[in-house]
């Protein structure tokens, strides 16, 4: 494959579509339109925020929708480190609908205000078609979720709501995961988001026209927010910064899994970048380091 040079790796660093912000400002008021106009769903406490690579700045133009959090706030899911339990909560049991009967009401909510444009009939989401307007969308319905760390110390996030269970939990913390974001972003010299732009579109330049992004994209970012700062502040240009990405990452990934408290995180902080449950893996890390190392040398 043809070596990138830094020009194009430098025009990577630049977010996808200058209208963007419009469309997707457009697309999560008609989300709350749809909430708001719906006669039961409009008297909920429902959080409606947007997520994912748009949220967080480094989406590049594959990434040319947006993911919308239509979070139920009314209802808590738990769940809890070793020795703690519900009890030590302080919470009172939930009595209000269900999460299922939730997610009902916004799919009729999301028809009412979108009509054919809306894709109803995946697991976990609801797709809408976008237009000149509004960005095509991933709506995700949700509800809060809390992990307990101890009876006084939790983190918060969200918890999908799945049509059909799969045998997992589906929760993630979007809010710490852009909080830490920007905080490494700012740290950074801006460098560091510029950097996950980069290494995103060397994904999409290394797969094959048509097909979805070799590697997965979240992890392509906790990669790089798990490296030191100083490798972003110290190496120009661009290739020169790469270089040094893939060759701490190697130092990283070429060891078995250590011990938690050397572990990388996601983005969040709060939960581990390898475990059974993620969609990629420690050798699929390893094999796009190697990927993007060949690509700049």
């Amino acid at each position: 494959m043809t070596k990138v040079s830094d020009d194009q790796l430098s025009d990577w660093t630049r977010p996808a579509f200058e209208n963007e912000t419009e469309r997707a400002e457009a697309t999560q008021e008609s989300v709350k339109d749809a909430i708001n106009n719906h006669q039961i769903l409009k008297d909920l406490s429902i959080r409606v925020f947007p997520k994912g690579s748009y949220a967080n700045n480094t989406n590049v133009r594959h990434d040319s929708d947006i993911d919308i959090a239509v979070e139920f706030q009314e209802l808590i899911n738990l769940s809890y480190d070793p020795g703690v339990s519900f009890s030590d909560t302080g919470l009172s049991p939930y009595a209000g609908i269900s999460e299922q009967l939730f997610k009902s009401h916004l799919k009729s909510a999301l028809i009412s205000e979108f009509g054919t444009k809306v894709d109803t009939s995946g697991n976990k989401v609801f797709k809408i078609r976008g237009s000149d307007k509004i960005l095509d969308a991933d709506i995700i319905p949700c509800t809060r979720f809390r992990l307990y760390h101890s009876p006084t110390r939790f983190s918060e996030g969200i918890e999908l709501i799945l049509n059909v269970p799969d045998g997992k939990r589906h929760f993630n913390f979007p809010d710490q995961h852009q909080e830490n974001g920007v905080n490494k972003n700012n740290s950074t010299s801006k460098r560091y988001k510029s950097t996950v732009r980069i290494l995103k579109n060397i994904n999409n330049y290394i797969t094959p026209d048509g097909n979805d992004p070799k590697y997965h994209s979240f992890m392509i970012e906790s990669l790089a927010y798990n490296l030191p700062k100083n490798i972003y502040l110290y190496n120009e240009p661009w290739q020169e910064l790469l270089n040094q990405l893939c060759v701490d990452a190697w130092k990283y990934l070429k060891l078995d899994e250590p011990g938690e408290s050397e572990r990388w995180m996601e983005v969040n902080d709060i939960k581990f970048l390898f475990h059974p449950d993620q969609k990629w893996s420690r050798p699929e890390a390893k094999q796009f380091i190697l990927d993007v190392y060949d690509l700049i040398k």
